[in-house]
Formats: structure tokens, sequence, C-alpha cells
């Protein structure tokens, strides 16, 4: 069982290290026939590494933190070049609302690992790759501070991704230190994901919905639980469709396009990023 968790991280990194990226926005009415045909065609995505939640039938959630500094860099330059950078982390989180009848509190319905998840993702065109490190909450500032590698930081990083992926810290932190402005979180994005992936990771396919836009919390870095939506005050902004993101490292099976146009999804350049930003800057 350890052999085949392994296998799949492996294939996972892999996928995430250099793909082909396709978006896709649809209608939000569409989205329960485009996730059933999906279902026909890929096996159900779940994150199965460390702190994995194991209870079933949950309702996967995710929660991104995009940095900027506050010239807004990072933005201006995803703006005008089709080649640019993004700095994000990622919470996730799962809601069960099977445990209701049993939870005495509202947080006993979520589970979560407290490890954010810090990307630096590449964009040049419709290509893409990421380099991702793990980073207690908690940790975050002082890592963007002085660029600080704890023992925990590192045993999380090699326990995802092996030895040698320990390196990626300098990446970010060299990222940190490009700016003349500091970088800081620049907004919040939170969204229900469900994902599709073939057992090879040649292919993983996303469908995000109910997407919303925050300023980020007083407390980001220092509250224990999880960043839900409901405790992230008024969106300044939401979307009514649904974001598809194709990932694949060859061409993109002809079933699938046939589903995109069942489900009258379109192609569109969409960055998160850049809709938070806007939502919440101007």
């Amino acid at each position: 069982m350890v052999t085949l968790r392994r296998q799949r991280e492996a294939a996972d990194a892999r996928l995430t290290a250099e793909r082909q990226e396709t978006k896709y926005v649809l209608p939000g009415v569409s989205a329960q026939t485009l996730a059933r045909a999906l279902a026909q065609e890929l096996p159900t995505h779940r994150y199965e590494g460390e702190g994995a939640n194991r209870l079933p039938r949950p309702h996967h959630f995710v929660t991104t933190i995009y940095f900027d500094t506050p010239s807004r860099d990072l933005y201006r330059a995803a703006v005008h070049s089709d080649a640019n950078i993004k700095l994000r982390a990622k919470e996730y989180y799962d809601l069960h609302p099977s445990l209701a009848e049993v939870a005495t509190h509202p947080r006993q319905l979520v589970r979560f690992h407290p490890v954010l998840w810090l990307e630096v993702k590449h964009k040049a065109g419709s290509r893409t790759g990421k380099h991702r490190v793990g980073i207690p909450k908690t940790e975050v500032p002082e890592f963007f501070a002085s660029g600080r590698v704890t023992a925990e930081m590192i045993e999380i990083q090699e326990a995802a991704y092996g030895k040698g992926a320990v390196r990626w810290f300098a990446e970010v932190a060299q990222l940190c230190r490009r700016y003349r402005e500091p970088l800081q979180a620049n907004s919040l994005v939170n969204y229900r994901r469900l994902a599709w992936q073939d057992d090879e990771a040649d292919l993983r396919v996303t469908l995000d919905v109910n997407l919303a836009c925050y300023a980020p919390p007083a407390d980001l870095w220092s509250r224990e639980h999880a960043l839900v939506r409901d405790t992230l005050g008024v969106p300044a902004g939401t979307e009514a469709r649904c974001i598809l993101e194709a990932k694949a490292r060859g061409d993109l099976p002809a079933w699938l396009g046939e589903v995109l146009r069942q489900t009258r999804a379109e192609p569109i350049a969409y960055s998160k990023f850049e809709a938070a930003s806007r939502a919440i800057h101007g």
C-alpha cells in the first residue's frame, strides 16, 4: 500500500512539474452533467499523502492565498505578459455534512492538515510548471522575512517529494528577495474542487465551483483552524461560472473535447489571482 501511494505521489509530481494546461468556463447549471461525464472516463482523484483525510464522501475545498508586493508587481506582470510567475499558498480542507447529526461544534465538520503548500508557478503561454513546499501556517511570516527553514519543514517536504525537493525552499526564498518591496498576502480565493486523474497521471481534470474572493483576514497566520469560507468575512467578488482546468503531458483526448462541447464549456484565459486582485484592489 505504501509503495502504491509513493508511485501515485511520484506520478502527481511529474504532472505538476511541467504540463500543458488549458482552462474552460461553463455555466453553473452544467457542473453536475460534466462531473458525471468525467467520472465515466476518469477515476476520482483524492489526496492520499501525509495527513490525508480518510473519512468517506468528503466535500473538498481549497483556500488559495496569493502574494504580491504593495505595488502589485506580480499582478502587473501577469496582466501584461503570457510569461510570468505567481506565488501562492494553498490550504486544503474537507467538509463532512454527514457528521452534522453528531457534531457538537461546526469545526467538527471540518478536517484539515495545518500545512500550507507554498507554490511558485511558472507560466509561458499554455505551458505551466510549479514547485511546492510545505510550511506550517504559523511559520510562513518568518520564512518570508528571513528564509528560515525549520526541521519540521524539511520533514514535511521530504515526506511529500523526497530529499531532493528540499532545494525548492531556496527557489521560493530567492523569489521573495527579487523585488524591492516585500511580498505579502494580497488576496484569498475559496472554492470547492472536484478532481479526476488517470492512473498514469498523464491527464488531470479539475472542476472548481462557487469561487469567492476575500481580503486577507487579520488572523491569517495566527489562526489554528482552517481558512473556511464562512470565517473569511464578506466576499469582495464571486464567480457564478465553473472553472475547468485540464492538465496533460500530451494532447487532450477526443472524448474530453466532446464532453466540453456538450456542456457548453468555452476556452478562456482565466486567472484566479488576477480576478481576486482586481476585486479587492481595483
